[in-house]
């Protein structure tokens, strides 16, 4: 069940662990001595962080940013930054080396949350046409594929850019070249097995119609588009129209939603992955928050890449 959390309203988004621990007292309401119960340290440990400047040891540290993501909603956040960047789709294009630094890192993670050996030197040697010893061709495609979606993402994408179905195939069709087995452009025609879900996948003859569905909603954002951006992105997955791609199509089309109401580009980290499978599953039940603070958490750290 989904629940109100309360919204950030300090000036910036807190960085440090000391921020958030102020942050989760002031905005959340929570006690110094609630703090030490959830963080598993002693109340003198919380006032030395808090106080004296001492740092958190790491472990402590994710605690804490976990309770921060946890308690406090980030979407004012992500929403402040939007206004501050104005128009990411431009900044992506005109500078290349924002716009590469950004390709390597999409491609590699995303790649990587569905299983790619890839390190990330080898996914930059792959996408500029070097050599990658010890990799198999496919692994080759699947780097170089990615990275010429997002071209294709960037070439197209505007602001109040309208997705349809023939942008959708057009995506998966480039993810998936050289990979002829997996029906480039084409909706499945069979069932596919999903591992990180309980919830039944639509049969194939069900996949046009509940897409048809889709792509007829999905240019209607309402008053808060980061929570129908989330919505959008879990509905996809939960048709999961393609007989593979399905992750790294729906994270383009999270990336072209986003771009397209000016949102800063968002990347889903490996190390994110069970975080966001966590999520996707949480939207089984209807609960969409852990999925709108990941893609929040996800545009504040791609604003940080543009304004580096």
């Amino acid at each position: 069940m989904s629940y109100p959390i309360p919204q950030i309203k300090s000036k910036e988004f807190p960085v440090s662990d000391r921020d958030k621990l102020a942050a989760l007292i002031k905005e959340a309401g929570l006690t110094r001595s609630q703090l030490a119960r959830l963080v598993e340290v002693s109340y003198q440990t919380v006032y030395r962080w808090m106080d004296k400047g001492i740092a958190p040891h790491p472990f402590a540290s994710r605690r804490i940013d976990a309770l921060f993501k946890e308690h406090l909603d980030l979407s004012p956040v992500a929403e402040k930054l939007k206004r501050n960047l104005r128009n990411p789709v431009r900044i992506l294009r005109r500078d290349e080396a924002v716009r590469n630094r950004f390709f390597l890192e999409m491609t590699y993670h995303s790649n990587a949350i569905e299983g790619s050996r890839m390190t990330l030197k080898e996914t930059k040697a792959a996408i500029e046409g070097r050599r990658v010893r010890g990799k198999e061709p496919f692994e080759i495609f699947e780097a170089v594929n990615h990275h010429n979606t997002l071209l294709e993402v960037l070439a197209r994408v505007k602001p109040r850019f309208r997705i349809d179905e023939a942008y959708l195939l057009k995506l998966h069709s480039i993810v998936m070249y050289n990979f002829h087995d997996k029906l480039p452009g084409r909706y499945r025609t069979g069932h596919v097995n999903l591992t990180n879900t309980e919830k039944p996948l639509p049969s194939a003859h069900q996949v046009p119609i509940r897409m048809k569905e889709f792509a007829g909603q999905i240019n209607r954002y309402g008053k808060k588009p980061l929570m129908k951006i989330a919505r959008d992105h879990y509905e996809f997955e939960a048709i999961h129209p393609f007989f593979d791609g399905n992750g790294r199509v729906g994270r383009l089309l999270l990336l072209t939603q986003l771009l397209a109401r000016g949102y800063p580009p968002a990347i889903i980290r490996l190390e994110d992955r069970y975080a966001y499978y966590f999520a996707l599953g949480k939207g089984d039940l209807g609960d969409f928050k852990n999925l709108v603070q990941m893609i929040c958490e996800s545009v504040i750290r791609g604003y940080r890449l543009l304004k580096a």
